[in-house]
């Protein structure tokens, strides 16, 4: 049987893509993971968070006591944005909304209680919220008994290291809040973030 999300064409960046990045992991999850939009190690693989941001991903994810197969991983864009094939872009708002339905089946299919949102685009395609309203670390209530929080994207720190303490401070606020909504965690002792090459 074909998944229609892996045919779809609702906007321009299916001409481009080798593949769309459907969304993965435990489909009971508690915990939703969702970026902003696959690049082309995504596009290549078809798996999110790859590259330079997915190594510091994963360090989050074992800095909150998480994993890969824990958690639901979904993009707010399920293709890749290029215009050249060559260079990532972000999402226009168009092709954010073409793709909307996709992310709001995986929030409605795996029903997590909390669903972490890295950078603008993916916090305010599931909230339809302003990103400038938005306080790191903190949790905001959804629908349906359901919180969201929003984090800066892995990409951001790759280039910007003074702000990985503070960073820090806000997977620091996202753990106390998840061991307060009872989500399993097996946090990692030691330090965050460690150089990523």
């Amino acid at each position: 049987m074909t998944d229609p999300q892996r045919e779809c064409r609702r906007c321009r960046l299916a001409d481009r893509r080798t593949q769309v990045v459907v969304g993965r992991g435990n489909p009971q999850a508690t915990v939703m993971m969702v970026g902003e939009a696959p690049g082309r190690d995504e596009d290549r693989t078809g798996y999110g968070f790859q590259g330079a941001a997915g190594k510091i991903f994963d360090q989050v994810l074992e800095y909150l006591g998480l994993s890969r197969d824990t958690i639901w991983l979904a993009n707010a864009v399920r293709c890749r944005p290029t215009d050249d094939g060559r260079k990532n872009r972000p999402p226009l708002p168009d092709e954010v909304i073409a793709c909307r339905p996709w992310l709001m089946d995986d929030v409605r299919t795996v029903n997590p209680q909390v669903i972490v949102t890295f950078g603008r685009t993916a916090w305010e395609s599931l909230t339809g919220g302003s990103w400038k309203d938005v306080t790191a670390g903190a949790p905001f209530p959804l629908a349906e008994s359901r919180w969201a929080v929003a984090l800066y994207h892995p990409a951001y720190l790759i280039y910007r290291r003074a702000f990985w303490p503070q960073y820090r401070d806000h997977l620091d606020r996202l753990a106390a809040f998840l061991r307060e909504m009872g989500v399993s965690t097996d946090p990692a002792s030691g330090p965050f973030l460690t150089m990523v090459r």
